[in-house]
């Protein structure tokens, strides 16, 4: 208690809070310009951000002194040296399974992919393709090759990031729900580790540990980015993203930034139980949407099994979209039976999460019309049928179906997050 007379100590943790809180947000502006351009100079940093001189300068004091930046020949009182990231020269390692292939990339800071290694999978046990491959061992070779090409370049890896079709649950981090890799919680990294002596081998070098990685909500931020990028949607709209590439599945996309839920298992819209006394899952439960509409069942209906097991299931999809286009009867009436179980099943997703827009991606996305007019047939009619026409159901414009492009923003998210850190 303060006796009369007597000062009160000014309380400063509120101040020196947001004081902090603004130096964080200024110098991930720097690092931004940083990841997109490479280097640059003081002046170019504080005519690219808005910042005054002063602050840069200031700022970019601190950010030498923590290791974050560094200044090639510029000396210790040198003022108009390029400044560049400690890891500017370093590569994004993104890897995943999607439709038939293993896929790993590469890419610099800024997203633009150097090199790309794929490798069959067996779509099924009887595959009679010449590449016969588990997912998980195909996974591990085309790590391996891309780590390979970044040693003989001598290149760093700043980040890897393994893409799941399924949700990403836990800690440490497990993949659930996923099609290809198995439902059963499965540790993705552990998993890889063991089968791949290259990763394990980088690991203690890596800036940030391996991160999984959810490919739905890595396709819905990009197309949520994009989307507020060209004017289409806004930086604060609530986007649903739904697809049915590798396996039925979804995203929420709140504010730009993916919305997983408090366990992980946000928009796991393949296993919604929508079908009424339906046929068991391999979930367990009876009826989920997958039962209906996932690729492989899609394609027995339109009788295309055989001709997955000789091309795959990237080109029997094609093959399909091709035939529903022609109006081929078997294929038709196989895509419109899926579309009106994704329809019915937006009728209930829909109204709990109430997105600005519903993006319909993948194989999908021109066929977006068919699904449309299933969610349509039974909205509500109060206020003379003013919901009618809520949310827009759009098709979707990647068609980067792992979500590679995604997870490399969202790696840069998290690298940015890891130098900012460094400044506290």
């Amino acid at each position: 208690m303060t006796q009369p007379g007597a000062t009160e100590a000014p309380d400063h943790s509120e101040s020196t809070a947001a004081n902090a809180a603004g130096r964080a947000q200024n110098a991930g502006r720097l690092i931004d310009h940083l990841f997109a351009h490479g280097n640059a100079t003081r002046a170019e940093l504080a005519g690219a951000t808005g910042l005054g001189r002063t602050a840069v300068s200031g700022l970019v004091s601190r950010m030498l002194e923590a290791g974050v930046l560094v200044e090639p020949g510029g000396g210790d009182h040198a003022r108009h040296g390029r400044l560049r990231l400690t890891i500017a020269d370093r590569l994004l390692l993104t890897a995943g399974v999607a439709g038939d292939d293993a896929v790993a990339t590469l890419a610099d800071l800024d997203g633009t992919e150097l090199a790309r290694y794929e490798e069959p999978v067996a779509v099924a046990d009887v595959d009679p393709r010449p590449a016969n491959a588990a997912p998980l061992d195909a996974l591990a070779v085309v790590v391996d090759r891309a780590i390979a090409q970044a040693e003989r370049e001598g290149r760093r890896i700043a980040e890897a990031t393994l893409l799941v079709q399924g949700a990403v649950v836990g800690t440490p981090e497990l993949a659930i729900g996923d099609a290809t890799l198995g439902l059963d919680p499965l540790d993705v990294v552990s998993a890889l580790r063991a089968r791949s002596d290259r990763l394990a081998g980088i690991e203690h070098d890596l800036a940030v540990p391996p991160t999984l990685r959810a490919a739905a909500s890595a396709r819905a931020a990009r197309e949520a980015r994009a989307r507020s990028a060209d004017g289409a949607g806004h930086r604060d709209e609530v986007v649903l993203h739904v697809a049915g590439d590798a396996q039925v599945s979804a995203a929420i996309v709140i504010r730009g930034e993916p919305y997983s839920g408090a366990h992980g298992l946000a928009a796991t819209f393949g296993h919604l139980p929508i079908v009424p006394n339906g046929i068991r899952c391999a979930c367990g439960q009876r009826g989920c949407l997958a039962t209906v509409a996932a690729p492989d069942v899609v394609l027995a209906k339109a009788e295309l099994q055989d001709f997955e097991l000789t091309y795959g299931r990237r080109a029997a999809i094609a093959e399909l979209t091709v035939r529903i286009a022609d109006s081929e009867d078997r294929a038709r009436w196989a895509w419109l039976d899926a579309a009106l179980w994704i329809g019915r099943a937006l009728q209930v997703v829909v109204p709990t999460i109430d997105p600005d827009v519903v993006i319909v991606g993948g194989w999908w996305a021109p066929l977006v019309a068919d699904i449309d007019a299933s969610f349509r047939d039974n909205r509500p009619t109060i206020g003379g049928g003013a919901l009618g026409s809520i949310p827009r159901l759009t098709a979707g414009r990647s068609g980067d179906e792992l979500g590679l492009e995604g997870a490399r923003r969202q790696a840069r998210d998290g690298l940015r997050s890891w130098l900012v850190s460094a400044l506290a």
